[in-house]
């Protein structure tokens, strides 16, 4: 979403910028929370969807203290809905933010109430003339091209600058991940690694923010199986010719997606378990290694 399109992924973009601006409307609706990212669950807040607001503000609040005292100037890249910016304008740095997402431009605006600019674009694509004592991307990183990110980063970050990484990544397990997204930690290490840049600090926050897919699972096996089941039932009942025909194409065209979609949302695999098991979620504080 965030980094170089193909036709392939403009298609992949699109469906998630559609995913994100649902979220948003049912976040918003539902729990009166303008977060769309992961929350951060201390062993204290029990893992209910109602608690969710409050694991997301706590996460947007460990976010800010791994930000230095001395930035002043943050280009939020991936800023979702914005909501994450407008916090860090409410404590007075002086935020940008870069998303090319239309369905989420809207919001993101809302949310900026003209404190700051949305450069409508992806982070490669990026052209303009500032520079910026924090780049920040919260789980917008696992869309960055890994090739050229370091040598962007460059680019737009002044003197002294951090860049604040807090994002997933895939690691080696045993099995197939019924959880998408992320770079591989090992390749992210060794573009680490050629860069101009180094790990001031890293945090893993797996333990905390696992618990989200718990609240996944539970959504996905509570309602949208159960939702599926209804609607495909009632189908096959009401119009059963047409079902027949329409299901008989669809495994003939489709039987390979059908059937990694089925494992992925429905096989009650995608939890909290798996996530420790596959994903890492790490933060990191990166500077220039001549700066370090």
């Amino acid at each position: 979403m965030f980094g170089k399109k193909t036709a392939k992924n403009d298609a992949n973009g699109d469906l998630q910028d559609i995913g994100l601006r649902i979220a948003s409307i049912c976040g918003r609706y539902f729990l009166k929370s303008e977060h769309l990212h992961y929350g951060y669950w201390p062993p204290e807040l029990a893992v209910e969807l109602n608690n969710l607001p409050q694991a997301q503000q706590r996460y947007a609040e460990f976010l800010k203290s791994k930000i230095p005292a001395s930035v002043k100037t943050i280009l939020d890249v991936g800023c979702g809905t914005g909501h994450n910016a407008s916090l860090l304008l409410d404590c007075g740095f002086a935020v940008d933010c870069v998303s090319p997402s239309d369905a989420l431009s809207s919001a993101t605006r809302d949310s900026l109430a003209g404190r700051g600019r949305l450069f409508q674009s992806t982070f490669e694509s990026l052209d303009i003339d500032r520079k910026y004592d924090c780049i920040l991307f919260s789980e917008s990183f696992q869309y960055i091209d890994l090739n050229s990110a370091f040598e962007n980063l460059t680019r737009f970050l002044n003197p002294g600058g951090v860049v604040l990484i807090a994002d997933f990544f895939r690691v080696p397990a045993e099995g197939t991940s019924p959880l998408s997204g992320g770079h591989r930690l090992n390749k992210f290490k060794e573009a680490l690694a050629k860069s101009d840049f180094v790990a001031v600090s890293e945090d893993d926050i797996t333990d905390f923010t696992a618990p989200n897919l718990q609240l996944v699972d539970e959504a996905l096996q509570q309602v949208a199986l159960p939702s599926r089941d209804l609607i495909l039932d009632t189908l096959r009942r009401r119009y059963p010719w047409s079902f027949a025909f329409m299901r008989f194409w669809a495994r003939l065209l489709f039987n390979q997606k059908l059937l990694k979609m089925e494992y992925k949302y429905f096989s009650g695999e995608r939890n909290a378990d798996n996530f420790k098991k596959f994903k890492r979620y790490l933060v990191y504080v990166l500077k220039r290694k001549s700066e370090a």
